[in-house]
């Protein structure tokens, strides 16, 4: 029951998380974005589903000490799914993946320390980009309160996308465990056949 709770959990963010988004891409687009069946609930917000049930099952598979690597690509759905639905090219959504995906290593813990810089840095650039970048309408300037709520929203989609990338990504909660028991475990401990314990002792 652990691994489908988690599922269903990712699930449920992912539901909110890709509704959310298409409120965003509403504000964007202005009047000249329609809801439809088909994209809105054919296409955007099951891909969301996906992406956040396998990104749960990803939690449950770290906390178990088991990864699937495979699964720290599940985000660049986002941005493969509609193109293929579609038959029409749009890099916007693949980026905002690969900008999740530099964000999540970024915080993950893994890898040398230079290279998670050089990602939170892109990742923070493109949410500085945006509350800074030219917006299609005055209204959306975030001089406005309809605006800074609308950068608001933008940046803090983004936000928990990279967090939530982050999670296949981070160490394997059992192996962490793990290594924590052997530390502790040894200090304290005498070696055998020494003559002063306390020169003995494993530090």
């Amino acid at each position: 029951m652990g691994r489908i709770r988690f599922i269903l959990i990712g699930a449920v963010v992912g539901v909110a998380w890709a509704a959310s988004l298409r409120g965003f891409m509403q504000e964007l687009a202005g009047p000249d974005s329609r809801f439809t069946f088909t994209g809105t609930f054919g296409i955007l917000i099951p891909t969301g589903t996906t992406v956040g049930a396998l990104l749960g099952w990803a939690e449950y598979q770290r906390r178990v000490g088991h990864q699937y690597r495979l699964l720290i690509l599940a985000p660049l759905l986002i941005g493969m799914v509609p193109d293929l639905a579609t038959a029409t090219p749009d890099p916007a959504p693949i980026g905002l993946a690969l900008l999740a995906m530099a964000g999540g290593y970024a915080v993950s813990g893994r890898g040398p320390l230079w290279t998670r810089m050089v990602a939170g840095t892109i990742n923070l650039a493109g949410v500085a980009v945006t509350f800074l970048a030219p917006k299609p309408s005055p209204d959306l300037g975030v001089a406005t309160p309809h605006g800074l709520w609308f950068a608001t929203l933008g940046a803090s989609l983004g936000v928990v996308l990279a967090l939530a990338c982050s999670i296949p990504m981070r160490r394997p909660e059992a192996v962490r465990h793990h290594a924590g028991r052997t530390s502790t475990g040894n200090v304290g401990r005498v070696c055998p056949g020494s003559a002063d314990p306390r020169r003995s002792v494993v530090r």
